[in-house]
This record gives structure tokens, sequence and C-alpha cells, in this order.
């Protein structure tokens, strides 16, 4: 099933995500979001900026991605989002002889 289309595009997503109003610390209990990774599958623009993985990354260790792998999963969904594929060098694939 494809949802192009129907999601946010990346603007739209770091917007709600840097609303002052969903920020954890916000004085008083916040409305609307509190993790920012779970707005993730909400992305469905395939242009995202060059800090989008970094900032993928981050928002996975916030709610509790294992650090070594953050960066890693955070690429992997973007990559997938573009319809790229994503080959990690450190793969020994069986069928590449390595």
């Amino acid at each position: 099933m494809d949802f192009a289309g129907t999601g946010l595009t990346w603007r739209e997503l770091t917007g709600i995500a840097d609303a002052p109003s969903s920020r954890a610390e916000a004085p008083e209990p916040a409305e609307g979001v509190q993790d920012t990774a779970s707005l993730l599958p909400l992305l469905t623009d395939p242009d995202v900026p060059e800090e989008a993985p970094a900032r993928g990354a981050t928002a996975l260790t916030e709610i509790g991605a294992p650090v070594r792998t953050a960066s890693a999963t955070a690429n992997h969904l973007l990559a997938h989002l573009a319809r790229r594929s994503r080959h990690d060098p450190a793969w020994a694939s069986p069928l590449s002889g390595s």
C-alpha cells in the first residue's frame, strides 16, 4: 500500500516537532506531540534536507533506540521513503562473493 501524498512534508514535520507546545520542558503539561520520533511514519516527502538523518537519529534515541543503531535506522527509513536502496558496505552479502 502506498500512502504517498497523504502524509507530511519535511517542513511540516519539523514545524510540528519544533512547536513550543510540543516540548516536554514546557512549564505546564504540553498538549500534542511529545516524542518527535512518532512523527517519522507520517513523513511522505522524499525530498528531505541533509540534516534529516541526524535529526531522525536524535529523535529515535530520545524514545529509547540504541545510540549505536539509531543513525543506520534513520538512514534506512529515509532511504526507503525516497525509494532508494541503502547498501551497507560492511554487510557481507552471500551474493557478492564476500
